[in-house]
């Protein structure tokens, strides 16, 4: 089973098991319960490709000289 369908199994109601030994049993961590993936904007893809650039053409730039 991959973990997206054990995840689908935890029944957060409140019921016999609660939901730290729910997780135990189906071997997925119980933050995982609660983490919501949040997008990306494009401000800061279009930093990271600035970055990447003068990383690519400066490698011996520490992150001082990369951030000015």
């Amino acid at each position: 089973m991959t973990p997206s369908v054990r995840k689908a199994l935890v029944n957060q109601d409140r019921t016999v098991l609660s939901l730290t030994k729910q997780c135990k049993l189906l071997k997925i961590s119980r933050s995982s319960l609660y983490f919501a993936p949040v997008g990306v904007n494009a401000e800061t893809l279009k930093r990271k490709s600035g970055i990447g650039r003068v990383f690519t053409e400066y490698p011996f730039y520490g992150s001082r000289q990369i951030a000015d």
